[in-house]
C-alpha cells in the first residue's frame, strides 16, 4: 500500500481526502515522527481520518456525502451573490474543467469581494469557498474491511 500512498499524494496533495481502514495502511500513514502527509508552502496537505472499526466502505461514503452537501450550499450561496462577483471569476469557479490552481486562484479572488459584500451569506461563501474546488477521496485498507469483517457495505 504504501507506493499507492505516495502516488495518491503526488497525485492530489492537498485535494485529497482519505478515509483508512485500520490495519498496514495505518500504521504507515500514521506513525509520528515521520508522515507521508506534508503540507505545502501554503500550509495545505492531504486529510487522512482512521476509524477504529471495520466500517470503512461507510466511513469513506460519508466523506463523498459530506463533501457534495458542502459543495451544492457552497454553489448555491455563489448563486444567491453572484450579481456581485464579474463574471470572468464566476465562470472559472462553475468551470469543472479547469485545473485545480486556476480555480484556486478564482476562489482567491472570490474571497477578496466577498469581503467586501460583508453580508452572512458572503461571510459564509468565503469561509466554505474550498469546496468550489474538486476533492479526491480515497477509501483505503486491506481486505479486512473490503471482505471479510466489513460485510456492511
Amino acid at each position: 500500500e504504501t507506493p499507492y500512498i505516495k502516488l495518491l499524494t503526488q497525485l492530489y496533495g492537498d485535494r485529497l481526502l482519505i478515509a483508512n481502514a485500520t490495519g498496514c495502511s495505518s500504521i504507515y500513514g500514521g506513525n509520528l515522527p515521520s508522515t507521508p502527509y506534508i503540507t505545502n508552502a501554503d500550509g495545505r496537505g492531504p486529510a487522512w481520518a482512521n476509524s477504529l472499526f471495520e466500517d470503512n466502505a461507510e466511513f469513506g461514503l460519508g466523506f463523498r456525502l459530506t463533501v457534495d452537501q458542502h459543495r451544492r450550499r457552497v454553489l448555491r450561496l455563489l448563486t444567491s451573490l453572484e450579481e456581485h462577483i464579474p463574471a470572468d471569476v464566476l465562470g472559472g469557479l462553475r468551470d469543472d474543467t479547469s485545473a485545480p490552481e486556476v480555480k484556486r486562484g478564482h476562489v482567491t479572488a472570490l474571497r477578496k469581494i466577498l469581503a467586501d459584500i460583508g453580508t452572512p451569506d458572503a461571510r459564509q461563501l468565503s469561509t466554505d469557498a474550498d469546496y468550489l474546488v474538486d476533492k479526491s477521496i480515497w477509501l483505503i485498507g486491506g481486505d479486512g474491511w473490503a471482505y471479510d469483517i466489513g460485510v456492511w457495505g
